[in-house]
């Protein structure tokens, strides 16, 4: 490690000295808690635990410092082509400025390096279209370490910003995410189609579904505690990048089965299918004609549901009446 490399590491134990801080190494995903509220409040648990730091390889820490609302990055690697290195996901809710109902909202920042170079993208989740107002989210800043020196990156009001008015490239993005309910006659249980493109020549790339035969529709948290219950996504496209998928995977505890090692090697084909789920409390994961029994099927899926723009439309359908189909979703 050479002299500017220790620098950054030094910065960022220095940073972890302070109280109330953490340090986090390591490919890994780490959750902490968010004092402005989960999407679903029930499913994160009495601790909030729903914001999330991901560390995608072993040369990537970061200093979490809940007091002060920072979190800071380092690595000392030289990368031979952009790489995500890690992110921060930030939950939280606004007010729908159209109909004023009170929205679940995502802030979800990638973290990437390119040789030495640190860069960083950012976009919102929202179960639904439009502008927010009243914002709630943990007033964090983001922080990279380059060399003896530091470089904010995010701050508290931009994260704000990106929330309640989405840029232009966002709502340009926006126009061809087209996510499409299901639902007919008077079924309750979630079940979307996600589509890119504009209006008619949309194609449709996937479908998502949450079945809970024991529950009430609305009850997406007590069909979860009954132990009977099925997440299951389907790719309409076998055009889905293999890189999404590996990453999800990741994200969501479920790159070690073996039963997906395929998934992890080659993506999807197009009809395939994933199952997650419960019968009897027992978890369960089901792909290609195989199920295997899956302790942390549970874990896996209160994550996608929480963290994911497909699982947050999922998530606010099951807990909402029928309706007419939502044209819009904001989310990527």
């Amino acid at each position: 490690m050479n002299k500017k490399n220790i620098l950054s590491v030094l910065v960022l134990a220095g940073a972890c000295a302070t109280a109330g801080a953490a340090d986090f190494t390591g490919r890994g995903i780490f959750n902490f808690k968010s004092d402005s509220g989960c999407p679903f409040s029930a499913l994160a648990g009495p601790a909030n635990d729903c914001n999330r730091l991901a560390l995608d390889d072993a040369d990537t820490r970061a200093a979490l410092d809940s007091a002060a609302h920072t979190i800071r990055f380092a690595n000392p690697r030289v990368y031979g082509e952009k790489t995500i290195v890690g992110d921060v996901l930030l939950q939280g809710s606004g007010q729908s400025r159209s109909n004023g109902q009170r929205v679940p909202l995502t802030f979800h920042a990638l973290v990437s390096r390119s040789g030495n170079e640190w860069s960083v993208s950012s976009h919102a989740h929202s179960p639904i279209g439009g502008e927010f107002g009243d914002i709630k989210i943990d007033p964090y800043q983001v922080v990279v370490i380059e060399g003896s020196a530091e470089r904010v990156v995010f701050t508290p009001a931009q994260i704000s910003e990106t929330l309640s008015k989405p840029s232009i490239a966002a709502r340009l993005a926006n126009e061809i995410v087209q996510v499409q309910d299901n639902r007919t006659g008077g079924a309750t249980d979630a079940d979307i189609t996600v589509g890119l493109g504009l209006s008619r020549a949309s194609k449709s790339v996937a479908r998502a579904r949450f079945r809970a035969p024991s529950a009430k529709g609305s009850e997406l948290s007590e069909a979860m505690r009954q132990g009977n219950w099925s997440l299951e996504l389907q790719a309409l496209s076998g055009q889905i990048p293999r890189q999404v998928v590996q990453r999800d995977l990741f994200l969501y505890g479920l790159e070690s089965q073996s039963l997906l090692q395929p998934l992890m090697q080659r993506g999807f084909k197009k009809n395939e299918k994933l199952v997650l789920g419960a019968a009897g409390g027992k978890g369960y994961v089901r792909y290609d004609g195989q199920q295997r029994e899956f302790a942390g099927a549970d874990a896996s899926a209160r994550a996608f549901l929480q963290d994911s723009f497909i699982g947050l439309v999922l998530g606010w359908q099951q807990q909402q009446p029928q309706q007419a189909p939502v044209a819009k979703a904001n989310g990527r």
